[in-house]
Order: structure tokens, then sequence, then C-alpha cells
């Protein structure tokens, strides 16, 4: 009776402090994310590829895109896709990206740490263009991440200003 009654609080503690490191952590990093970002509306994968200068590759599947306008516009999202097509997509959708190196990479990508393995596919991609038209990003940001089976996922973060 004594273990029960010692065992019980410190399984509610337990409990208590995962579900805080849960609620804590960034949302866009949970695959049951289901918004978007704070006052944002949802738009489709398409428009936001638009927006960001690009195209969204054929096959895609899983998709989930935002944008917020104010005080600049923002698109965001993720998407899954056959990895074959990976590299022909890359480099017709985003012909001037380039690679972040380890120690520069932005929010969106998958951080260096324990498990981190640079040779598994994931990538971090940047697009800068001091080019861009008013409606279009100025900035964009790409993460590839290698998926069990053959799929990529692919998130991005696209700014105007």
């Amino acid at each position: 009776m004594r273990v029960l009654a010692v065992s019980a609080p410190a399984a509610a503690l337990v409990i208590g402090i995962g579900g805080a490191i849960w609620l804590w952590t960034d949302p866009g990093d949970r695959d049951d994310a289901g918004k978007g970002p704070e006052g944002s509306h949802e738009i489709t994968c398409a428009q936001a590829m638009e927006f960001a200068g690009g195209s969204l590759p054929a096959g895609v599947h899983d998709e989930k895109c935002w944008r917020v306008d104010s005080p600049h516009s923002t698109a965001t999202g993720s998407f899954r896709f056959d990895r074959d097509g990976l590299d022909a997509w890359l480099a017709s959708a985003f012909p001037r990206a380039r690679e972040y190196e380890l120690d520069d990479r932005p929010k969106v990508c998958p951080k260096v740490g324990p498990g981190f393995d640079p040779e598994g596919g994931n990538r971090c991609l940047g697009v800068d263009r001091a080019d861009a038209v008013p409606g279009r990003a100025a900035k964009v940001q790409i993460s590839v991440e290698q998926q069990t089976g053959y799929d990529v996922r692919i998130r991005f973060v696209a700014h105007d200003g």
C-alpha cells in the first residue's frame, strides 16, 4: 500500500513534466500541427510556391501551407513527394538555391546534434533575391528531410521583406 502511495504522485509528476515539455516545443515541429502561424490563413501549396518564386512538384501529398500578410508577407508550409524527383525539382524551381553551412542553418531546417547524419540526405537550402518583384518572396528557406520509404518532406518559409 505504501508503494502505491509513493508511485502515484511520482507518475503524475512524470506525466506533468512530459506534457509541459510537449506543449513548450514549437508546434511546427510536430507532425500533428494542424494550424499555421498565428494570424495566418490557409492557402494552397501551389500558391505558396508561386509566392516563393518556384513551383509545386508533381505528385505531392500531405501538403499544408499558410500565409501571413502583416507586417510583411510570409508563406510557410510543408509537403511530401517521391525523392526521385527531388534534384530535378530543385534545379527547376530554385536554380539559385545554395546550401547552408551546418553552423548557419535557419530554424526551418533539422538541427545538427546527436543523431544528425550529414550523409543522410537531409539538406538545407536558401534563396536570396535582391531583384525580387513586388508580391514575390525575396528570401526562401527550404528544408529537405528524407522520410521512411521513398518520400522526402519539404518544409519552407518564404518572406517578402
